[in-house]
């Protein structure tokens, strides 16, 4: 199995969809949603533009780093991220990446899925060492 050229993980985005998956389909699994996004997203970052890639960073740092609540974000976010008010994109459409990082301490394949606690620990854990990783990318 070929690895990532962005995280290092083989098959880290059918994993990445076999998480969504079990998060949206189990509340125990998805109450981490808001940390397994931007933590993947900022591993791929040619899926994100140069704004989409910082304001994900920033937005990681407010979840484990500042303990804000996903609903507290989101509102204070509303306009900020609505697609008609905001002055960036967030999708890149030339699929390049925007860093050059390919090697992280941690990828999506370090969490375990054996029960929900378990994988919310790993998950916040993955997410606060993506963001320990990523902190050092300017």
């Amino acid at each position: 199995m070929t690895a990532c050229p962005e995280c290092g993980a083989p098959a880290c985005a059918a994993r990445f969809d076999e998480l969504l998956l079990l998060e949206f389909s189990d509340t125990g699994y998805g109450a981490v949603h808001h940390l397994t996004v931007p933590a993947y997203m900022l591993q791929h970052s040619s899926k994100l533009t140069s704004e989409g890639w910082l304001h994900m960073r920033e937005l990681l740092k407010e979840f484990p780093v500042e303990n804000k609540p996903p609903a507290f974000i989101r509102k204070q976010n509303k306009d900020f991220v609505d697609s008609g008010k905001r002055k960036f994109k967030f999708i890149a459409k030339a699929g390049l990446p925007i860093i050059s990082k390919t090697t992280w301490a941690k990828t999506i394949l370090d969490v375990r899925t054996d029960s929900a606690e378990t994988y919310c620990a790993d998950v916040t854990e993955w997410a606060r060492s993506v963001l320990d990783d990523a902190e050092i990318i300017q």
